[in-house]
């Protein structure tokens, strides 16, 4: 979605009239979060009165689906309409299928805005089948090439700047794809930057080595096989805090992006999704390797996984056994 499509929605949603049941999808969590307010701007002032939020996790026990029901159910005070929101929705748990079972033979009052925001909808479930009939859908996916370059410039604009080109893709380089840490970096850009128009040079001055751009530039580390390079990076995430486990799932994807681009290069771009625009990068790449070194260097991400489970060795050491595998066996 892009900033034109997210600020119509939006409005629209800020101005909803009941009855309606909106699915809020996708790992934008930023566009998630934005859009939800509109649902409350509905309702603004009377938030005490005319609001139920319900984090899913948290909600135990047989009967928890049946406190969603009843918020359903409870007039509005001060207010013509009722806004219920479900936090972190999964349709694989137990409490989120009574609901939708539930809802089938519900009467749904008048006064009620129901608002549902969920990870993912996987059309693979028949509940996501069955939610995608009963709600208006709206999917909040991370934004592509494309349209994080439009809510660069958007974010650069409402700072009171100007970005170029060049900058914008630098800014995409360092700061990997999250739309927070975007729109962070663009403010703090704007602060600091006197001229009106932002270049590459205040990009690179700027712009935070964040623990999201680290992934960003580990995964295309690995996947461009400059694994020197991944190993420093690495190391600098575990200084972050980060888990062995979640670079060894990082290091997964590239490498069996590369490994698809190997057996499939035709059908890449639409096995990887929003990341279609990297196929033409790695495929070149992919051409030098042997098939059977990237499954054995596959594998050995379990194996490193697996040394750290159950043989007492810290996540550090796992992490760099792993890449030095991969040195050894794709060089």
């Amino acid at each position: 979605m892009n900033p034109a499509q997210y600020i119509k929605a939006y409005k629209e949603f800020s101005q909803i009239s009941p009855p309606a049941k909106i699915l809020l999808y996708g790992d934008a969590e930023l566009l998630k979060d934005g859009l939800m307010q509109s649902f409350k701007k509905t309702i603004e002032g009377m938030e005490d009165f005319a609001l139920e939020v319900f984090w899913m996790t948290e909600l135990k026990g047989k009967d928890a689906h049946k406190v969603v029901f009843d918020s359903l159910l409870s007039l509005p005070m001060l207010s013509d309409k009722r806004v219920v929101i479900l936090r972190n929705f999964d349709i694989t748990r137990s409490t989120e299928r009574k609901i939708l079972s539930g809802l089938n033979e519900f009467a749904f009052p008048d006064s009620a805005i129901f608002v549902v925001e969920s990870s993912k909808l996987d059309m693979r479930h028949k509940e996501s089948k069955q939610i995608s009939k009963m709600f208006r859908t709206v999917e909040l996916a991370t934004p592509n090439e494309k349209e994080m370059s439009e809510w660069i410039t958007y974010f650069a604009r409402r700072a009171g700047k100007r970005i170029t080109i060049s900058a914008v893709r630098e800014l995409i380089s360092l700061a990997g794809i999250s739309l927070s840490t975007i729109r962070e970096e663009i403010n703090k850009m704007a602060n600091y930057v006197d001229e009106n128009t932002i270049q590459v040079s205040h990009i690179r001055e700027v712009a935070a080595q964040s623990r999201s751009a680290h992934i960003f530039q580990f995964a295309n580390a690995v996947q461009m096989l400059d694994l020197t390079k991944a190993m420093k990076l690495a190391m600098e995430l575990m200084d972050f805090g980060e888990q062995h486990s979640v670079i060894l799932s990082w290091m997964n994807r590239s490498l069996t992006d590369l490994l698809w681009a190997k057996i499939d290069p035709a059908g890449l771009p639409k096995r990887m999704g929003r990341r279609a625009f990297l196929a033409r990068k790695i495929t070149p790449v992919s051409r030098k390797l042997d098939r059977n070194a990237l499954l054995e260097t596959i594998s050995s991400l379990h194996s490193a996984d697996m040394m750290v489970k159950k043989y007492s060795v810290d996540g550090r050491t796992a992490v760099v056994w792993a890449l030095s595998q991969a040195k050894e066996l794709l060089y």
